[in-house]
């Protein structure tokens, strides 16, 4: 037996008994019985940018699985008011609002939250509503500390909900096919695969701010943060700073951790270096949060990865998997609806079965990952991203950023779930 599969079976067996001893939770049951043509139920936590994108994904999603959305929450008045015309206008439904996301989860008629809030409150949330017998969709990143994503993951586990997570590349349309290439041997062993993210402006400068505080609540969303005065650039651009996000690490690298897991099948990193900082000139001088990083992964399966991410230089954003017999380059890796495409070529490798000719791979027709989340409310099966996924890519992308905070290499210990200095 491997050392990596010795490390994963006792990560399953702590987690068993993790599980066993909340297993008070597994007895939660939904709120409502869902009959064969009854509508999914939503609620959505978080209506900034992304919370009322979902809005829209979950309309034309209602096109091939029965749901509504009958419930918006937001601590920022300005926010809510919008998600609330935005929902009135798809689903031609008057939604509930609130002000505080422990108020929703006690309603008994909403089946589903889908978390959208600033990245700190991910874990947290998602696991409140587990326990209050909600299936859970929750954006990415799913933890930015490794104590908050070990709790959730034993909630979830000792539960019955069905939580996907919001890396949506593994649902893409050309992920299977991609996956089935390098998992049947044909790009041969794995040795390195790389991605690099930029854009022109850090996406945290985009944001609008509350004009007043009394138009929202500070000290909610402050969270279980330190309490300091109300500050409109932390509260609109909470990306930028590290008490609240983990900056690109977290928001873009959980993309491509979760993909080259589910392209490669590869379980824990064993550790991590990085570098970086704030160079950007498009930058704030309040922000915190390294607008350039590179991160360097070591996996036990025997392949290194190489994470890196700038602004003020938008070009030539790669996923690209080498191996012995080939080189596949991934075209978006975030997933968008048009989904990814994959390139196999056999340049730079020596190897007697290598690929001789150029493959382009060809793109599926299966479910997306909003709709593939409500399927499986209504099955019970597990989703695209589930728990266990939605862990592996936690660690590895906290591993990187302990890394780059404590400037040293860092690994991750699965039998006592911990990051200690290499």
């Amino acid at each position: 037996m491997t050392q990596s599969s010795s490390n994963r079976r006792q990560f399953i067996a702590q987690s068993l008994a993790a599980g066993a001893a909340l297993g008070a939770l597994s007895a939660i049951r939904p709120s409502r019985i869902l009959g064969a043509n009854d509508r999914v139920q939503i609620g959505i936590i978080g209506t900034g940018g992304r919370g009322r994108y979902h809005i829209g994904w979950l309309e034309r999603t209602s096109k091939v699985e029965p749901l509504t959305v009958i419930a918006a929450c937001d601590i920022w008045n300005v926010q809510r008011e919008k998600a609330k015309e935005e929902i009135e206008k798809r689903f031609q439904v008057t939604p509930a609002l609130y002000k505080d996301y422990r108020e929703m989860l006690d309603n008994k008629d909403i089946d589903a939250v889908l978390i959208a809030t600033p990245d700190h409150q991910h874990c947290p949330m998602a696991a409140d509503a587990v326990k209050a017998g909600k299936d859970v969709y929750v954006e990415k990143p799913i933890a930015i500390t490794l104590e908050e994503l070990n709790e959730l993951y034993d909630v979830v586990k000792a539960s019955d909900r069905v939580v996907q997570h919001g890396t949506q590349g593994r649902s893409s349309a050309g992920a299977k096919p991609a996956r089935e290439f390098v998992q049947s041997g044909q790009l041969g062993k794995i040795l390195r695969i790389e991605e690099c993210r930029s854009h022109y402006i850090p996406y945290w400068n985009h944001y609008p701010k509350p004009e007043r505080e009394e138009d929202t609540d500070w000290k909610a969303f402050l969270f279980n943060r330190p309490y300091r005065p109300f500050d409109a650039d932390q509260h609109a651009c909470w990306m930028g700073y590290r008490d609240f996000s983990s900056g690109t690490v977290g928001g873009w690298m959980s993309h491509f951790s979760d993909f080259l897991h589910f392209i490669t099948g590869a379980g824990f990193p064993i550790t991590a270096t990085a570098q970086g900082g704030i160079y950007s000139p498009t930058s704030d001088p309040r922000r915190t949060c390294p607008d350039t990083v590179t991160a360097i992964l070591d996996y036990p399966e025997g392949f290194t990865t190489l994470y890196t991410t700038h602004f003020g230089n938008a070009a030539n954003d790669y996923t690209i998997f080498f191996g012995t017999k080939g080189t596949m380059v991934v075209n978006d890796p975030d997933g968008n609806r048009d989904g990814i495409r994959a390139r196999i070529s056999g340049d730079g490798s020596e190897h007697p079965d290598k690929v001789k000719e150029p493959i382009e791979l060809p793109n599926t027709t299966d479910e997306d990952h909003m709709a593939n989340w409500v399927r499986c409310i209504r099955t019970r099966e597990q989703p695209n991203a589930d728990m266990d996924a939605g862990y592996k890519h936690g660690v590895a992308c906290i591993l990187a950023d302990r890394a780059y905070e404590e400037g040293r290499k860092m690994k991750f210990d699965p039998e006592k779930r911990e990051i200690v200095p290499a």
